[in-house]
Formats: structure tokens, sequence, C-alpha cells
């Protein structure tokens, strides 16, 4: 069995079991010089199944960039104000855009209250622009993931273009890899697979402004992505797929490339996910191998990891989630105490500095009251804790209401600490 086939199988197998809704599909395929294998548990998914791949659509955001430098329709550097009113911010360049050093926030400033099963689906054209001229960039632009910088980036190529950012990304690069089942915004063949949260089927995410994370991919159309980006065609388009996985901008244990992060070990690698799906992409070009892999349940999925310990020989079982102890469960259940109890000023004490100063005592309290609502007293609380590998702890919590259910997730570091809280929306 070549590496590609025992690769593609064990992947696609890694987290079976360990998915806490009924019904999620993993995908994986993997390249090498013996060819692309492709495997899916369980079996049966339909080979026009449509995956959101969420911000791996950034690195080919990056290509429709390089490729329409090389046409001479814009240059890295030039700035954002050529094609939108951002003054104050009009001096943002393409390039800060792309390797994410504009200084701009991880969400626009004015993203406002949002539906949380559907978030960007109010955010369009207009927001991103009164968002643009209202953003406070962070002092010396360093390194800062945006996904409201890519948003303006997918804008930016639209006015660039002429063309909007589905039929862009159609014309320049899905049809001309064959990658018929793909597409965004409802564009492209393919039938769409449901998406899973922490308790069953979620709704798709509509997003006006695709260019950080819209598209929608096959496992097979995403194989052919992953081969073009290892072996880049003789052509245009191959051209842009190199010239964004070249490095722009240094760091201590990963390059920045358009897009994509490159280790120092030379992977390119980039990893997405939305409110029912997770993904991940990676290329070794020193070993000849590319990995990607995709899965219908979103949250904190260590797809990357896993992909990146079948590329270097590894077992990508060891990504699995484990169970932590019983002590989890009685920290989680007491936390979920609290909040209902009115003590959110307690449980903001148990958080880490860095989600401490993310939400105030406040705002934990209101969105514990709006996630809650009217339904009476508590009749069970179930807790499912898992250890993942990033060294943290993901305590899944259900709570039946005597007028309903609620469902929550936290993350404790290993010292205890709560390092995030998700109320998930009802089903």
């Amino acid at each position: 069995m070549t590496w590609s086939e025992n690769a593609a199988r064990t992947l696609a197998e890694t987290f079976d079991g360990t998915y806490g809704a009924p019904g999620v599909v993993t995908a994986a395929a993997c390249i090498d010089e013996a060819g692309t294998a492709i495997r899916a548990s369980p079996g049966d998914l339909p080979a026009d199944g449509r995956f959101e791949i969420g911000s791996v659509t950034k690195t080919m955001t990056a290509t429709l960039l390089a490729l329409l430098a090389a046409d001479g329709m814009l240059e890295l550097d030039d700035e954002v104000g050529r094609w939108l009113p951002a003054v104050p911010d009009s001096g943002i360049t393409l390039r800060q855009l792309a390797t994410h050093t504009s200084g701009l926030p991880r969400i626009a400033p004015n993203h406002g209250e949002v539906d949380a099963a559907n978030p960007y689906a109010r955010f369009g054209p207009r927001q991103a622009e009164e968002g643009l001229r209202q953003a406070v960039l962070a002092p010396g632009r360093p390194h800062l993931y945006s996904n409201f910088g890519y948003q303006i980036l997918g804008l930016a190529l639209e006015r660039a273009s002429g063309l909007p950012y589905q039929e862009l990304i159609s014309q320049r690069l899905l049809e001309p890899l064959a990658m018929t089942r793909s597409g965004s915004g409802g564009s492209g063949g393919g039938t769409a697979l449901p998406g899973h949260g922490n308790s069953g089927e979620v709704p798709h995410w509509d997003q006006p402004l695709p260019g950080a994370g819209g598209v929608e991919a096959t496992i097979g159309d995403m194989a052919r992505y992953a081969r073009a980006c290892l072996h880049p065609p003789q052509d245009p388009l191959g051209a842009a797929i190199t010239a964004a996985q070249a490095p722009q901008v240094p760091g201590t244990v990963r390059h920045q490339a358009l897009a994509w992060g490159i280790r120092e070990d030379g992977i390119r690698i980039h990893a997405g996910g939305t409110g029912g799906f997770t993904s991940a992409i990676l290329i070794d070009p020193a070993r000849g191998r590319a990995v990607v892999m995709l899965a219908s349940c979103g949250g904190t999925w260590p797809l990357d990891r896993a992909a990146f310990l079948a590329l270097i020989g590894g077992d990508p079982r060891e990504a699995r989630p484990q169970p932590p102890g019983p002590e989890w469960d009685d920290r989680a259940r007491e936390t979920i105490q609290m909040l209902l109890d009115e003590r959110a000023t307690d449980v903001h004490i148990r958080m880490t500095a860095a989600f401490q100063g993310q939400v105030s005592p406040g705002q934990l309290d209101q969105a514990c009251r709006e996630w809650a609502g009217d339904l009476g007293r508590t009749t069970e609380v179930q807790v499912t804790c898992q250890r993942w590998p990033a060294a943290f702890i993901a305590a899944d919590v259900t709570i039946a209401f005597a007028g309903g259910t609620r469902t929550a997730r936290i993350h404790f570091d290993e010292a205890g600490e709560i390092a995030g809280l998700e109320f998930f929306p009802p089903r």
C-alpha cells in the first residue's frame, strides 16, 4: 500500500467516535508521487458532497490576487483606497491585507450583534466599507490574523476585476482546475452536505463577502486543488499559485506568505472552519506530498495536526481528543452553575488574562441570560470532557431546563483557567 493510500484511510478514520453529533463525515485526500487517494468515513459520502471549507478559501483569494497582479489589473502594494472609500485607513496595501499585517482587527468594528448560527449573513459591501473607515489599526501593524482584512481584500478584487467574487474564482481558478462541483454563494455544482455543531445539525453560513471563507468544495475538487498547489501547472494560474506560497513576512515559528503559513521545514499550511465544518490543507514540497482534510462538524477539531502527523510519517490518531478525568466534569458543572446563579464576576475571575480582555462580567451575564432564556428550573446537567493535543480541555455541557434544552462548550487550559466559552443556539 502506498503512503497516499494508507494515509488517506487512516486520516478519514482518525476522529471516528469522537464527534458529539451523529451524521458527521470526515474526508481525506492524500497526494504523492504514486497518485491521489481519497477516503471518507463513513464510506457512503456522495462524490458531489460539498463541504464549507472556511478560511482555506483565503489561499484561493490570495491566488486570485496574484493572478490579477500578473494581469496588470493591480499591484500588491496598491493602496486599498484605490477601490474602496477607506479614509483614514486608505493607505493599507493589498499585500498587507493578504499577509495579515494591515493592523485591522479580526472582525470588523461595526459587525454588531449577529446571529450566532449565521454570523456573516448581514455583513456586505456597504457594512465592510463603513467598518474600514471606523477601524482603529493595531499599533505598529503586527501580524494579526484578520477575517475582516480578507473580506476587504475580496471586495477589492471584485472592484479591480469588474466581476463578482463568485464569477472571478470560477473563471480563474475553479474551472481551470476542473473543480466543477465547487463554488461560493450557491454557484457551481455539487450537493451541500449538512453541517454539525455540538448538539446536531446547524445552518449553513451565508457570506456576502466570500473572500475570507465562503467557498464550498467536494473532497475530490480539493484534491485537485492540493495537487495544483504541490505541482503548479506551467501556466499563469500555476505561476499565481507559486507566488501565493512565496514567503512575504518572516516569523519565529512560521513565515507568512499570501494567506499560507509556512513552517521552518517548508510545509505550507492553512486551516479553516465554519459553524458546521472544519478543514485543513497542507503542502509539503520537500517530501512531494499534500493532504486535505474536511469534516462536516464545526469546532476546534485539530485536522491540521492529524494531517501534519500523517505527512511526516507519524500516527494521526495521536491528534484524537482524550478523556481528561472526572475532575474536569466537576469544574465544568461548577462554572455553568455559577453562570445560572448570576455569578458572572466569579466566572470572570477564573478566566485566562487573554479571555478576560475579550469579555466583561456584564457581557458574560447578558450572554448567559439570552442563551438560557425563560426556561424555568434546571432538571439535568450532562458534561462530556475531552483533552485536546493543543493542551486544553473542551467541556461540552447540555442543560435540560423545565422548558427546553441548551448546550454550551467551555475551554479550560491545563491550569484550570477558562480559556473560552461558547453558548450554542437552540437546534
